[in-house]
């Protein structure tokens, strides 16, 4: 229910304090984003303060879809609090990603679209075995916000482009591979996780990382991720800069399910969120984290009064039977990259976003808790990271996954992770060892 508040739980030890953000239906409400980011500031000041929880209650949910509808109804009475709404979560999502005390996010269930903001800026991120992650925006004609531009954007490859731009789900392990969650471990150990959380005497990030690891499943996988070729396909057909490109990308591969089902996807969403989407997660791999927040920001109040929006919420929650949304134009032939430049990216909003500090990032400060990018591995095999100017670039795969091992401590995932990077990206040569193919 709308009415009902996120509920916070306080568990005082001698040195620890922990936040629970149960989630009773709807953890995004415009109260329940003022009631946690006041306890998050006072927390994160309090030397007594040692590890922050979140986590979603009942089945583990984040968000069901109910702040959507609140905000069309205020959005139709041209109630300011739709507006006020964005203001509160986004300040929540630039504190989170800037808390110095240890936050420790919980996906054991399933996150939609904004509440991911919750979840995906800090440096602990969980997957369990029913976690979900999904950003849906594009098919009830909405728009990325929460910071979900800043996040998708420095995914590996076109990972987030694909994710933005079809509202597919990815769904446990897989969320831990493609660089989402931090940590995958089991459901059925979280109890005794957080207790352990919760007993620790120290803040130190990297004594947290130590502990999160000996929870960890570290059971085999058969695939990291996506399926190879897959993988390999959505490279390939989602770097292409619009629409348009990406589309015929699809129809130069060759013919397969997923292609179909891709495709089939791309021309039913919204072709105006779609080509929107696109800009923006092309413009925020350019951005500090504040500036996609102020960008997300001028882009909402531009969506809050397009037809798209609003029969793409009406059509997906409020229809009995649900029914598939009219948009208005139909096609992607019918909106040109100019029309969308002009009408998104142009002009200025009327309000403008303010945050309640000045602290700003381009990069996550605590990726190395995170498996490792294919950014990454690409600096180690081509020598143009800082770390190899003066002993050169690794050029062979055992000593490129050893060194990708010791440098996150033995973290789970990192050989596997390190091992599938080198399969699709290098070509192995009797001469140079192995070398980065940009083009694979």
């Amino acid at each position: 229910m709308l009415s009902q508040l996120t509920r916070l739980k306080l568990f005082y030890t001698s040195v620890g304090i922990s936040l629970y953000a149960l989630d009773v239906g709807n953890n995004s409400d415009k109260a329940s984003e003022r009631n946690i980011g006041p306890q998050l500031k006072a927390w994160d000041v309090s030397k007594l303060a040692k590890v922050i929880i979140m986590k979603g209650a009942g089945k583990g949910k984040f968000s069901v879809g109910d702040d959507i509808l609140d905000i069309l109804q205020k959005a139709k009475m041209k109630d300011p609090d739709a507006l006020y709404f964005f203001q509160d979560k986004f300040g929540l999502v630039q504190m989170i990603a800037t808390l110095k005390t240890p936050y420790v996010a919980v996906l054991d269930g399933y996150a939609l679209g904004g509440a991911l903001g919750l979840f995906i800026h800090g440096p602990f991120r969980i997957a369990t075995e029913r976690t979900i992650f999904a950003v849906p925006e594009v098919g009830i004609g909405a728009f990325l916000n929460s910071g979900s531009s800043f996040f998708l954007s420095r995914l590996d490859g076109e990972v987030g482009t694909y994710l933005g731009l079809t509202g597919n789900r990815l769904e446990g392990i897989d969320t831990f591979f493609t660089g989402i969650a931090t940590h995958y471990i089991p459901s059925s150990r979280l109890a005794a996780l957080e207790d352990k959380l919760i007993d620790l005497e120290t803040s130190e990030h990297d004594i947290i990382q130590r502990v999160l690891e000996k929870f960890v499943d570290k059971s085999p996988v058969e695939r990291i991720g996506f399926k190879q070729d897959i993988r390999e396909t959505i490279d390939r057909c989602f770097s292409h800069n619009s629409i348009e490109g990406i589309v015929a990308a699809l129809d130069r591969e060759k013919p397969s399910k997923w292609t179909r089902e891709t495709k089939q996807k791309l021309l039913s969403v919204s072709p105006t969120s779609l080509k929107v989407t696109l800009e923006t997660l092309r413009k925020a791999k350019k951005m500090s984290l504040v500036d996609c927040l102020k960008m997300e920001f001028d882009l909402i109040q531009k969506y809050l009064v397009t037809r798209d929006f609003h029969e793409g919420v009406e059509a997906t929650f409020l229809s009995k039977p649900r029914r598939k949304p009219h948009w208005e134009p139909p096609h992607i032939s019918d909106v040109s990259d100019e029309e969308i430049d002009q009408l998104y990216f142009t002009e200025p909003s009327p309000n403008l976003l303010t945050l309640p500090s000045t602290l700003d990032l381009r990069q996550y400060p605590y990726s190395r808790f995170s498996l490792p990018t294919e950014k990454e591995v690409r600096l180690a095999v081509t020598g143009e990271g800082p770390e190899f100017r003066i002993e050169g670039r690794l050029k062979e795969k055992d000593e490129i996954i050893s060194w990708f091992k010791n440098g996150h401590k033995g973290k789970w995932g990192v050989e596997e992770k390190v091992q599938d990077i080198i399969n699709r990206k290098t070509v192995a040569t009797e001469e140079e060892g192995l070398v980065w193919n940009p083009h694979l």
